[in-house]
């Protein structure tokens, strides 16, 4: 907000100084106007709404348009935008094609998300010939804005032709070849805008997530650090680190970022759940329990976060911290329940399975398995977890076919292994 305020705000000069006089797109100023905006304009730099009091004074059905201008202007300062807008249309009646009123009204109607009016503004301008290097970057803003990059693309480059490497523009060039998946113009784009600015957070955000995209997820992770290195990662991109680290099966390093990300800023639910998920796998059942007591508190204070999803996901992870804190029963009890929700688990089908063969239910944990090796992605686990309860009941023979069925849904080193020590005990 505040970078616009100062771009808006220096208008008010230009009403007594830059405007061409009788020129067609810019008003002129009385001699008594001209000294009470000088007034308006020292009392504005100490206190906005005493200014505004006093420029209110006047009788704005006579005065000229850079009046109302200069009135906008104030509100704008105020972060009053829709006072703002009601002076610059105030001024656009008098004059309708006062260049400053449609700049600076299309800025307040980016900041109030009203991206067609702006556009619609801009292109006003452009079609008047008005359109200046900052024009088109606004207009290229709001173009972006309306997901419509193509459009926008053609607005970013007018200006760099007007201002050549223009790092806004560049930036804005950059969003919308990514937006139409031309990654490598737009990764390239970015490594050039990097040279210039290496400490800009939103360039290493759109190269991580450009990285992502295209699935080049190593690429992503050492964009992440790069940036964490030169200390202009934010709470967002460091979680989306612990994300790629966990998928990569790397939880110690994913904890790590989670710890950091979480220290910045509250961590929303997902990550929240990311995260313990992360410490059951390294089996750290003090920090998963303590997580899981973090996410209970959020969804006491705001339930509306916690959706079917979200509640069947947390209540997975609590049946996982009891299986490690060795209390079987209320893992079995969890996992139970979380079948009733989704019949179709094939996770909790097998944790189940896993806690029935522990407490001597054979007979129980091989239905378990029989029922997850019908779920698809989940044959081979099964099937591994049936073989190890017929090695257990002395079932050599079997357990051997139910071994070779799993290698062939998917080929693991160590169930070959294991396959060729069974099947030597059963010969």
């Amino acid at each position: 907000m505040k970078k616009f305020v100062f771009i808006l705000f220096t208008g008010l000069a230009m009403v007594q100084t830059a405007f061409p006089r009788g020129g067609p797109f810019e008003p002129t100023v009385s001699q008594e106007e001209s000294v009470l905006l000088n007034r308006v304009m020292t009392i504005a730099a100490t206190n906005v709404n005493l200014a505004v009091t006093e420029l209110q004074k006047s009788d704005f059905a006579k005065a000229s348009p850079a009046m109302d201008f200069a009135l906008g202007n104030l509100h704008f300062q105020n972060e009053n935008l829709a006072a703002a807008a009601t002076a610059y249309r105030n001024a656009l009646k008098k004059l309708p094609r006062f260049r400053s009123a449609i700049m600076n009204l299309g800025r307040v109607y980016l900041l109030q998300e009203d991206t067609a009016a702006a556009i619609e503004l801009y292109q006003q301008l452009v079609a008047d010939g008005q359109a200046d290097g900052g024009i088109l970057l606004l207009l290229g803003h709001a173009l972006l804005m309306e997901n419509n990059p193509v459009s926008a693309e053609s607005a970013y480059r007018q200006a760099l032709l007007l201002k050549p490497k223009n790092p806004d523009a560049m930036l804005g060039l950059a969003k919308t070849l990514l937006q139409q998946e031309r990654f490598t113009e737009g990764l390239a784009l970015v490594g050039e805008i990097l040279k210039e600015d290496p400490v800009n957070r939103e360039l290493w955000s759109l190269r991580a997530n450009a990285y992502l995209a295209t699935g080049k997820y190593r690429a992503a992770i050492q964009a992440i650090e790069q940036a964490l290195r030169l200390e202009c990662a934010d709470s967002e991109m460091l979680a989306t680190l612990g994300d790629l680290f966990l998928n990569q099966n790397q939880p110690r390093d994913a904890l790590r970022a989670y710890e950091k990300a979480f220290s910045m800023e509250k961590p929303a639910l997902p990550r929240l759940l990311r995260a313990i998920d992360g410490f059951l796998m390294i089996e750290d059942a003090a920090n998963a329990e303590a997580m899981i007591q973090r996410a209970a508190e959020l969804g006491a204070a705001q339930p509306e976060l916690f959706d079917t999803a979200a509640q069947t996901t947390l209540l997975r992870l609590r049946a996982e911290l009891a299986r490690q804190q060795d209390r079987p029963d209320e893992a079995m009890r969890l996992s139970k329940e979380l079948l009733r929700i989704d019949p179709l688990d094939g996770r909790t089908m097998l944790m189940l399975a896993e806690l029935q063969q522990a407490a001597g239910m054979l007979e129980e944990a091989v239905i378990t398995c029989e029922r997850a090796a019908r779920i698809r992605g989940f044959e081979a686990e099964a099937l591994v977890r049936h073989a190890q309860i017929e090695v257990s009941r002395e079932r050599y023979a079997r357990a051997v076919t139910l071994l070779e069925a799993a290698q062939a849904f998917r080929h693991q080193a160590h169930v070959a292994r294991y396959l060729e020590q069974i099947r030597r005990l059963a010969e």
